[in-house]
């Protein structure tokens, strides 16, 4: 019975070890990029200002961790864009009337880090989305919102992901 539970706690462990071998984790920001430029990201949407609130948030979550520096980017070690690509709103939840009740609200990024001291680029990583679900009517007790409200929770996570993708490398 000994040799039938060692046998299986030794099947258990390799067959654990073996699905993390091909785990690579994703490429973070280098070590001697100390000075960073975040310069407006590029707004491919059709949903005005968005790029203006979103640049900020992210700059935010930089300044707040300490880490690197902000700075413009003739004197920034690394520049960091960011380019909006979709702004998807799609209703989920509809009346009997076929009015939609609740939303769906997805917004994609693509994000470029570049070595300004060595003139490449370091990484990139496309179609990071976020996105959050919201009822336009008081419904199951869930409040009303407006798509304004929506849209500022998914640029809010998409700053953190923006900068924890940067910085951890996920």
């Amino acid at each position: 019975m000994k040799r039938f539970t060692l046998l299986a706690i030794l099947v258990v462990a390799v067959i654990v070890g073996a699905g993390c071998a091909g785990y690579t984790p994703q490429v973070s920001m280098p070590s001697y990029i100390q000075k960073l430029a975040v310069p407006v990201f590029f707004n491919k949407t059709q949903t005005y200002n968005i790029e203006q609130y979103i640049t900020q948030k992210t700059i935010d979550q930089f300044i707040a961790d300490g880490k690197v520096a902000i700075a413009d980017e003739q004197s920034a070690d690394g520049v960091l864009k960011v380019n909006i690509d979709k702004y998807i709103l799609t209703p989920i939840t509809f009346d009997i009337h076929q009015v939609p009740q609740q939303y769906r609200l997805r917004i994609y990024v693509s994000i470029y880090l570049f070595d300004s001291k060595n003139q490449r680029q370091l990484w990139m990583e496309e179609n990071l989305w976020e996105e959050t679900t919201y009822y336009v009517v008081n419904n199951l007790g869930m409040p009303a919102e407006t798509e304004e409200i929506g849209r500022l929770r998914v640029l809010d996570a998409l700053a953190g992901r923006v900068f924890r993708r940067t910085m951890n490398g996920w």
